[in-house]
Protein backbone atom coordinates (compact mmCIF):
# COMPACT_ATOMS: atom_id res chain seq x y z
CA UNK A 1 0.00 0.00 0.00
CA UNK A 2 0.94 3.34 -0.94
CA UNK A 3 1.24 6.07 1.97
CA UNK A 4 -0.64 8.31 -0.11
CA UNK A 5 -3.52 5.43 0.16
CA UNK A 6 -2.27 4.92 3.94
CA UNK A 7 -2.65 8.33 4.86
CA UNK A 8 -5.95 8.63 3.18
CA UNK A 9 -6.77 5.24 5.19
CA UNK A 10 -6.20 6.97 8.61
CA UNK A 11 -7.34 10.17 7.91
CA UNK A 12 -11.02 8.51 7.25
CA UNK A 13 -10.34 6.43 10.58
CA UNK A 14 -9.52 9.61 12.38
CA UNK A 15 -12.65 11.17 10.87
CA UNK A 16 -15.27 8.52 12.26
CA UNK A 17 -13.26 8.43 15.05
CA UNK A 18 -14.24 12.38 15.60
CA UNK A 19 -17.81 11.20 15.23
CA UNK A 20 -18.63 9.08 17.26
CA UNK A 21 -15.90 9.13 20.21
CA UNK A 22 -15.72 11.79 22.93
CA UNK A 23 -13.40 14.94 22.66
CA UNK A 24 -10.49 13.00 24.57
CA UNK A 25 -10.85 9.58 23.13
CA UNK A 26 -10.30 11.22 19.90
CA UNK A 27 -7.23 13.31 20.47
CA UNK A 28 -5.55 9.85 21.16
CA UNK A 29 -6.68 7.95 18.44
CA UNK A 30 -5.67 10.88 16.19
CA UNK A 31 -2.18 10.21 17.78
CA UNK A 32 -2.08 6.54 17.58
CA UNK A 33 -4.31 6.30 14.54
CA UNK A 34 -2.67 9.04 12.15
CA UNK A 35 0.37 11.06 13.45
CA UNK A 36 2.15 8.07 14.91
CA UNK A 37 2.37 5.56 11.76
CA UNK A 38 2.86 9.16 9.40
CA UNK A 39 6.04 9.71 11.49
CA UNK A 40 7.29 6.05 11.20
CA UNK A 41 6.16 6.55 7.66
CA UNK A 42 8.76 9.22 7.21
CA UNK A 43 11.11 7.59 9.37
CA UNK A 44 11.13 4.81 7.11
CA UNK A 45 11.40 6.91 3.87
CA UNK A 46 14.28 8.54 5.10
CA UNK A 47 16.50 5.44 5.97
CA UNK A 48 15.35 4.30 2.58
CA UNK A 49 16.42 7.39 0.91
CA UNK A 50 19.79 7.00 3.10
CA UNK A 51 20.59 3.50 1.50
CA UNK A 52 19.86 4.54 -1.93
CA UNK A 53 22.23 7.65 -1.18
CA UNK A 54 25.08 5.33 0.25
CA UNK A 55 24.19 2.46 -2.70
CA UNK A 56 24.80 5.14 -4.98
CA UNK A 57 27.85 6.81 -3.74
CA UNK A 58 28.79 2.80 -3.86
CA UNK A 59 28.14 2.42 -7.19
CA UNK A 60 29.74 5.79 -8.08
CA UNK A 61 32.58 4.60 -5.97
CA UNK A 62 32.58 0.76 -7.94
CA UNK A 63 32.67 2.44 -11.07
CA UNK A 64 35.37 4.58 -10.55
CA UNK A 65 37.53 1.33 -9.21
CA UNK A 66 36.17 -1.00 -12.53
CA UNK A 67 37.17 2.26 -14.62
CA UNK A 68 40.95 2.34 -13.00
CA UNK A 69 41.35 -1.45 -12.96
CA UNK A 70 40.44 -2.00 -16.44
CA UNK A 71 42.69 0.91 -17.23
CA UNK A 72 45.11 -0.46 -15.51
CA UNK A 73 44.72 -3.99 -16.90
CA UNK A 74 45.35 -2.89 -20.25
CA UNK A 75 48.44 -1.42 -19.00
CA UNK A 76 49.74 -4.30 -17.71
CA UNK A 77 49.10 -6.25 -21.29
CA UNK A 78 51.07 -3.62 -22.47
CA UNK A 79 53.63 -4.15 -20.17
CA UNK A 80 53.70 -7.40 -20.51
CA UNK A 81 53.83 -7.71 -24.31
CA UNK A 82 56.78 -5.63 -23.90
CA UNK A 83 58.54 -7.73 -21.43
CA UNK A 84 58.00 -10.82 -23.78
CA UNK A 85 59.60 -8.51 -26.59
CA UNK A 86 62.35 -8.03 -24.77
CA UNK A 87 62.71 -11.80 -23.37
CA UNK A 88 62.65 -12.55 -26.47
CA UNK A 89 65.13 -10.16 -27.89
CA UNK A 90 67.65 -11.11 -24.98
CA UNK A 91 67.43 -14.53 -25.37
CA UNK A 92 68.23 -14.01 -29.61
CA UNK A 93 71.47 -11.57 -28.43
CA UNK A 94 72.37 -14.69 -26.10
CA UNK A 95 72.22 -16.87 -28.77
CA UNK A 96 73.94 -15.47 -31.07
CA UNK A 97 76.80 -13.96 -28.20
CA UNK A 98 77.58 -18.36 -27.29
CA UNK A 99 78.24 -18.36 -31.15
CA UNK A 100 80.33 -15.88 -30.96
CA UNK A 101 81.99 -17.65 -27.74
CA UNK A 102 82.29 -20.36 -30.32
CA UNK A 103 83.75 -18.77 -33.51
CA UNK A 104 86.21 -16.63 -30.62
CA UNK A 105 87.28 -20.10 -29.43
CA UNK A 106 88.00 -21.44 -32.41
CA UNK A 107 89.96 -18.44 -34.22
CA UNK A 108 92.01 -18.16 -30.73
CA UNK A 109 92.67 -21.79 -31.35
CA UNK A 110 93.75 -21.17 -35.14
CA UNK A 111 95.73 -17.77 -34.61
CA UNK A 112 97.85 -18.98 -31.48
CA UNK A 113 100.33 -20.63 -33.67
CA UNK A 114 100.90 -17.35 -36.01
CA UNK A 115 101.07 -15.35 -33.08
CA UNK A 116 104.05 -17.63 -31.95
CA UNK A 117 105.02 -17.31 -35.31
CA UNK A 118 104.90 -13.18 -34.82
CA UNK A 119 107.25 -13.47 -31.56
CA UNK A 120 109.85 -15.87 -33.33
CA UNK A 121 110.05 -13.16 -36.21
CA UNK A 122 110.23 -10.34 -33.65
CA UNK A 123 113.14 -11.99 -31.60
CA UNK A 124 115.10 -12.46 -35.19
CA UNK A 125 114.46 -8.82 -36.27
CA UNK A 126 115.43 -7.25 -32.72
CA UNK A 127 118.72 -8.96 -32.67
CA UNK A 128 119.40 -8.88 -36.12
CA UNK A 129 121.39 -6.32 -38.06
CA UNK A 130 124.22 -3.63 -35.84
CA UNK A 131 123.43 -3.19 -32.04
CA UNK A 132 121.73 0.35 -31.74
CA UNK A 133 119.02 1.16 -29.09
CA UNK A 134 120.00 -2.51 -27.37
CA UNK A 135 118.27 -1.86 -23.84
CA UNK A 136 115.09 -0.41 -25.77
CA UNK A 137 114.02 -3.32 -27.93
CA UNK A 138 115.25 -5.56 -25.45
CA UNK A 139 112.91 -4.31 -23.30
CA UNK A 140 110.08 -4.20 -25.83
CA UNK A 141 111.08 -7.82 -26.70
CA UNK A 142 110.60 -9.02 -23.13
CA UNK A 143 107.36 -7.24 -22.84
CA UNK A 144 106.08 -8.72 -25.39
CA UNK A 145 106.94 -12.23 -24.24
CA UNK A 146 105.45 -11.87 -21.01
CA UNK A 147 102.61 -10.43 -23.11
CA UNK A 148 102.21 -13.97 -25.02
CA UNK A 149 101.91 -16.07 -21.29
CA UNK A 150 98.80 -13.74 -20.11
CA UNK A 151 95.61 -15.40 -20.36
CA UNK A 152 94.14 -12.36 -19.39
CA UNK A 153 95.57 -10.72 -22.85
CA UNK A 154 92.92 -11.00 -25.39
CA UNK A 155 94.08 -12.92 -28.50
CA UNK A 156 93.52 -9.36 -30.36
CA UNK A 157 95.28 -7.33 -28.65
CA UNK A 158 98.25 -9.58 -28.57
CA UNK A 159 98.34 -9.63 -32.71
CA UNK A 160 97.67 -5.64 -32.14
CA UNK A 161 100.94 -5.11 -30.06
CA UNK A 162 102.89 -7.62 -31.91
CA UNK A 163 102.41 -6.02 -35.33
CA UNK A 164 103.05 -2.57 -33.76
CA UNK A 165 106.48 -4.19 -32.46
CA UNK A 166 107.44 -5.17 -35.99
CA UNK A 167 106.32 -2.45 -37.56
CA UNK A 168 108.51 0.02 -35.25
CA UNK A 169 111.54 -2.71 -36.49
CA UNK A 170 110.66 -2.15 -39.73
CA UNK A 171 110.77 1.54 -39.41
CA UNK A 172 114.04 1.45 -38.00
CA UNK A 173 115.00 0.71 -41.95
CA UNK A 174 114.07 3.88 -43.31
CA UNK A 175 115.34 6.53 -40.56
CA UNK A 176 118.50 7.54 -38.88
CA UNK A 177 119.29 9.43 -35.51
CA UNK A 178 122.09 10.28 -33.92
CA UNK A 179 122.96 9.11 -30.43
CA UNK A 180 125.67 9.22 -27.74
CA UNK A 181 127.44 6.07 -26.35
CA UNK A 182 130.52 4.63 -25.25
CA UNK A 183 132.59 2.37 -27.60
CA UNK A 184 135.85 1.01 -27.60
CA UNK A 185 137.07 1.51 -31.09
CA UNK A 186 140.57 -0.38 -30.16
CA UNK A 187 142.39 2.42 -27.48
CA UNK A 188 139.74 1.83 -24.91
CA UNK A 189 136.52 3.02 -24.14
CA UNK A 190 135.54 6.63 -25.55
CA UNK A 191 132.13 8.91 -25.81
CA UNK A 192 131.24 8.95 -29.07
CA UNK A 193 128.18 10.33 -31.38
CA UNK A 194 126.91 7.50 -33.20
CA UNK A 195 125.14 7.56 -36.43
CA UNK A 196 122.53 5.24 -37.59
CA UNK A 197 121.96 4.49 -40.80
CA UNK A 198 118.98 2.77 -40.96
CA UNK A 199 119.73 -0.90 -40.55
CA UNK A 200 122.38 -0.89 -42.43
CA UNK A 201 125.42 0.34 -40.02
CA UNK A 202 126.12 2.46 -37.53
CA UNK A 203 128.73 4.96 -37.51
CA UNK A 204 131.16 6.66 -34.39
CA UNK A 205 132.63 10.40 -34.12
CA UNK A 206 134.51 11.60 -31.18
CA UNK A 207 133.23 14.77 -29.39
CA UNK A 208 136.17 16.50 -30.59
CA UNK A 209 135.43 15.30 -34.30
CA UNK A 210 138.89 14.01 -34.69
CA UNK A 211 138.45 10.70 -34.36
CA UNK A 212 135.82 8.16 -36.89
CA UNK A 213 134.69 4.29 -37.16
CA UNK A 214 132.09 2.47 -37.88
CA UNK A 215 130.44 -0.78 -36.52
CA UNK A 216 131.78 -4.29 -38.56
CA UNK A 217 128.58 -6.06 -38.63
CA UNK A 218 130.37 -9.45 -40.39
CA UNK A 219 132.62 -9.16 -37.03
CA UNK A 220 130.53 -7.83 -34.36
CA UNK A 221 133.04 -5.68 -33.61
CA UNK A 222 133.66 -1.69 -33.84
CA UNK A 223 136.47 -0.75 -36.18
CA UNK A 224 138.58 2.61 -36.29
CA UNK A 225 137.94 4.37 -40.00
CA UNK A 226 140.84 6.51 -41.35
CA UNK A 227 141.01 10.28 -41.35
CA UNK A 228 139.78 10.30 -44.72
CA UNK A 229 136.21 9.43 -43.73
CA UNK A 230 135.56 12.20 -41.16
CA UNK A 231 134.27 14.54 -43.52
CA UNK A 232 131.83 12.36 -44.61
CA UNK A 233 130.76 10.86 -41.52
CA UNK A 234 131.09 14.82 -39.78
CA UNK A 235 128.46 15.69 -42.41
CA UNK A 236 126.19 12.64 -41.71
CA UNK A 237 125.86 14.01 -38.46
CA UNK A 238 125.26 17.38 -39.05
CA UNK A 239 122.54 16.20 -41.88
CA UNK A 240 120.71 13.86 -38.91
CA UNK A 241 121.05 16.57 -36.72
CA UNK A 242 119.00 19.31 -39.18
CA UNK A 243 122.62 21.28 -38.93
CA UNK A 244 122.69 21.06 -42.56
CA UNK A 245 121.29 20.37 -45.90
CA UNK A 246 120.57 17.04 -46.68
CA UNK A 247 123.17 15.89 -49.25
CA UNK A 248 124.66 12.91 -50.76
CA UNK A 249 127.93 11.03 -49.02
CA UNK A 250 129.98 8.10 -49.71
CA UNK A 251 129.67 5.93 -46.17
CA UNK A 252 131.86 2.88 -46.15
CA UNK A 253 129.05 0.43 -45.50
CA UNK A 254 131.26 -2.64 -45.55
CA UNK A 255 130.04 -5.97 -45.48
CA UNK A 256 126.38 -6.61 -44.73
CA UNK A 257 124.98 -9.91 -43.44
CA UNK A 258 122.20 -11.01 -45.92
CA UNK A 259 119.68 -14.28 -45.24
CA UNK A 260 122.07 -16.02 -47.55
CA UNK A 261 125.00 -14.58 -48.69
CA UNK A 262 127.67 -11.61 -47.14
CA UNK A 263 128.54 -9.05 -49.94
CA UNK A 264 130.44 -5.73 -50.00
CA UNK A 265 129.03 -2.59 -50.23
CA UNK A 266 131.31 0.40 -50.14
CA UNK A 267 128.82 3.10 -51.44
Amino acid sequence: MSGKAQYQRWFTAALVLSLFSPPAVLAVSVEQQVEKPLQQSIATRQQAQKKVEKWQDDRADLTSRFAALKSETVELAAYSEKLQDSVETSRNRLAAKKQQLVEINKITEEIAPFLDELLVQLREVSSDGPPFLQKERKERLSRMEEMMGDPAVSVGEKYRRLMEALHIEAEYGFTTEVTREEIDLGDGPMLMDIFRFGRLNLFALSLDGLTCGRFNEADGTWEKLGDGRLREIRSVIAMARKEQPVDLVNLPIGKIRGAHAVTENQN
